[in-house]
């Protein structure tokens, strides 16, 4: 068997671009899998910065013609069994099929999970010759299913918790917030905790400016490092902030959606401290005692709140070690991994099985621990 990933990481440097590329890198280390890199073609670089009207044309000649994009070899198949898989931010993003000449035909099973997949207009047409279609979040499965006629399942995100996670004691930093917080929130911890004489501190992380086509490789840039560093950080910090997709002065989502930060802040321990998303899976996926904290809806009383959080050094070290447990147990992204190649009947690759089989050890390892101190 053979597995590829037709990555994006040639056309953009993004924060939002860095869980999937974080996926990639562990979908190459544990199947084994090539990584295939299209670049842009010249005219779809140049389009960027063109007026509407003429960008529309140039792109509108590109799709029929040359295509936006371009491999500088073609993926070297052979007569086992050929998966091909694409991970993407949005359904425009299955596009890049089309940079594979015949790839419908080259390929055995082809494989897309789509972040951000609510927007169904937003989809290449190369989602309707998909083998199955992974997302996020279960509101949308029957839409996608009924309006291009192929299987859907769900595939919740997930953090890589077995080289990332922890349950350290020792942290440094009182509260972390990191993406989108509402302002009242943000302005009253910054007010409260980040002032002279205050004993604790509130970091808010910035995310690095995105460029699209980036001239430097994968390589040679920040990706992989500012998630290393996000992580590092969320493992020094005793509270990490979270809010509801829904909730009032986030991103504006037409769904609840249980995003990529709560399986971060879980999978580094850190009290999650917010507003819960309201989506039923929610309640599925972080369903153990104190998974979340709910914050008032009154920023003042949220400060007051968090203050006495940070004193109750019992209860935090106690959140620390169930939030990484459980996410040792189900949250890690080789689960997901292995529920996509178990959907699709391809056969777990023996690093994977490997790796799987470290997650559960060192979670029945820690369980076993907790056992023997509680007698």
């Amino acid at each position: 068997m053979n597995i590829f990933i037709l990555s994006s990481r040639g056309l953009s440097s993004h924060v939002s671009w860095d869980p999937v590329f974080e996926l990639e890198n562990i979908l190459i280390r544990t199947c084994n899998a090539q990584l295939l890199i299209p670049s842009a073609r010249h005219w779809r670089e140049r389009s960027e910065k063109m007026p509407p009207l003429a960008k529309r044309i140039v792109h509108k000649v590109m799709k029929s013609t040359t295509g936006f994009y371009k491999l500088d070899s073609l993926p070297e198949l052979s007569n086992k069994p050929n998966v091909l898989l694409i991970v993407g931010l949005s359904g425009s993003n299955l596009e890049l099929l089309s940079t594979i000449p015949n790839w419908r035909q080259r390929f055995d099973v082809v494989i897309g999970y789509v972040f951000d997949a609510w927007d169904t207009n937003s989809y290449s047409k190369n989602v309707y010759h998909l083998d199955r279609l992974f997302v996020p979040l279960p509101e949308v499965i029957d839409e996608l299913t009924q309006q291009f006629k192929i299987p859907v399942s769900l595939l919740p995100f997930g953090a890589d918790v077995l080289a990332q996670g922890s349950c350290q004691v020792k942290r440094s930093i009182d509260l972390t917030s990191f993406g989108r917080i509402p302002a009242q929130y943000h302005n009253a911890f910054f007010n409260k905790f980040n002032q002279p004489g205050s004993d604790q501190i509130y970091y808010k992380s910035t995310a690095r400016m995105g460029e699209v086509y980036p001239k430097l490789p994968y390589e040679q840039r920040q990706d992989e490092e500012d998630t290393l560093l996000l992580f590092h950080m969320l493992r020094d910090s005793k509270i990490t902030l979270a809010f509801d997709t829904l909730y009032p002065g986030m991103r504006k989502f037409p769904y609840s959606f249980v995003t990529l930060r709560w399986f971060y802040g879980a999978a580094t321990g850190g009290a999650i401290v917010g507003k819960r998303p309201t989506t039923p899976l929610m309640d599925e996926l972080f369903d153990w005692e104190d998974a979340t904290i709910e914050l008032p809806e009154s920023p003042q009383k949220s400060v007051e709140l968090i203050a006495e959080l940070l004193q109750d050094t019992k209860r935090l070290q106690s959140i620390y070690r169930r939030n990484y447990v459980e996410s040792l147990a189900r949250h890690d992204w080789r689960y997901r991994i292995q529920s996509m190649l178990e959907k699709v009947d391809v056969p777990l690759p023996h690093q994977l099985r490997e790796e799987l089989l470290e997650l559960k050890m060192l979670h029945h390892k820690l369980v076993a621990k907790e056992l023997a101190v509680k007698k």
